[in-house]
């Protein structure tokens, strides 16, 4: 691999990758707070220190993969897959495919059922907020995906800098609920439980890896590899950690609740804040169903025939996508990440996240040592 000429570009680069990378996991489950309570806060302490030893784990997955990529040429999901899992693809990369198909739909509809928990929060009958932002998506994913596409780096960064403030906020609002849960060893579960949540947590977001790939063509060289995983292993890995840290300070009187980081806030008696962050999440929700709905689109507009007409077969294949991801979303927010994220991490923890990190190891170290 020829690298980038070093420095200051070589860091741009490995950023704008690593921003993907964070754009796709700071989706509206993660934003609501209600992956990392489902994953990691409700096990009490451990959610202080397992959450980035879990970015670490995905890191290592990302590593490999894109290293693969650059090896090979092969930046959609597709070809990876099949570079990955030879000789046993046929099988593997239908596997993946299933995988990254599955969190597309669940991803639209996590969004879907968030936009309408977040709604019926101020009053909106749940069913109706579902209806109406399945509409929505549907109207905005026809015409203007491409200016939601444009507005979802801006979004990622301002859902960036309020999680931060939120996030500080918080932790030093209840700071002594916190220091005595962390005195006390507060953990509801036992660690065997907390370690099998953070495997299918990664599971789950590595396949995130299809999106990433997509976007790693600029990456040259195994430093330019090193860099991106390094800066997106912080900055993921500091912003898990601090939602996590913000939420166990709240606990246990923040369990059960569907938007956390929205009660969080509530209790916080701020309605600049309240209503700041409720349009960013809505924002972030419409940025993540958008992308996941037109990935489906993407990815299944050359492989049917009919109708001729390609706007009327993107048409077609959106309403499909998001009559699917509407029905998914009735069963809400939080049976959709408890539930559907955590079976598909059970599948990613052994078709994906071990492979990557084992078997890409493997092969990429032969690929370096065949072509010296």
């Amino acid at each position: 691999m020829e690298g980038n000429n070093g420095g200051k570009k070589s860091w741009l680069i490995a950023f704008e990758v690593a921003a993907v990378w964070f754009g796709a996991h700071v989706g509206g489950g993660f934003a609501t707070g209600n992956q990392t309570m489902n994953f990691f806060v409700k096990h009490g302490a451990s959610s202080i220190w397992l959450p980035m030893l879990t970015i670490l784990m995905i890191g290592l997955a990302y590593r490999e993969s894109l290293i693969m990529a650059n090896n090979h040429g092969t930046y959609d999901y597709k070809s990876w897959s099949i570079k990955m899992y030879e000789p046993f693809d046929k099988i593997f990369s239908v596997i993946f495919e299933l995988g990254y198909l599955s969190i597309v739909l669940l991803g639209t509809g996590g969004s879907i059922a968030g936009s309408a928990a977040l709604l019926n929060s101020f009053g909106l009958n749940y069913a109706v907020g579902v209806i109406a932002t399945s509409l929505v998506f549907y109207v905005l994913t026809t015409y203007g995906a491409s200016l939601i596409r444009k507005a979802s780096s801006v979004i990622t960064i301002l859902i960036l800098v309020f999680l931060t403030i939120i996030t500080v906020v918080g932790i030093k609002s209840n700071a002594g609920n916190l220091t005595n849960l962390i005195a006390t060893g507060y953990s509801p579960t036992t660690m065997g439980a907390s370690i099998y949540d953070a495997f299918r947590y990664a599971g789950y977001q590595v396949f995130v890896i299809a999106i990433v790939l997509s976007a790693s063509d600029t990456l040259k060289s195994k430093g330019d590899v090193n860099r991106t995983v390094g800066l997106g292993v912080i900055i993921n890995g500091v912003m898990i950690t601090l939602s996590c840290i913000m939420l166990l300070a709240w606990m246990p009187s923040v369990s059960g609740e569907t938007l956390p980081i929205l009660y969080i806030c509530k209790q916080l008696d701020s309605n600049v804040l309240i209503f700041s962050y409720s349009f960013l999440l809505l924002a972030a929700f419409v940025s993540t169903g958008i992308g996941c709905v037109f990935g489906a689109v993407a990815r299944f507009e050359n492989v049917l025939k009919v109708p001729h007409d390609l706007e009327k077969r993107r048409g077609i294949i959106a309403l499909i996508a998001m009559l699917l991801s509407m029905g998914i979303s009735f069963f809400g927010l939080d049976k959709i990440v408890a539930v559907g994220y955590g079976y598909v991490g059970i599948i990613g923890i052994f078709t994906v996240l071990i492979p990557c990190i084992v078997v890409g190891r493997i092969k990429n170290m032969n690929f370096a040592k065949n072509n010296k």
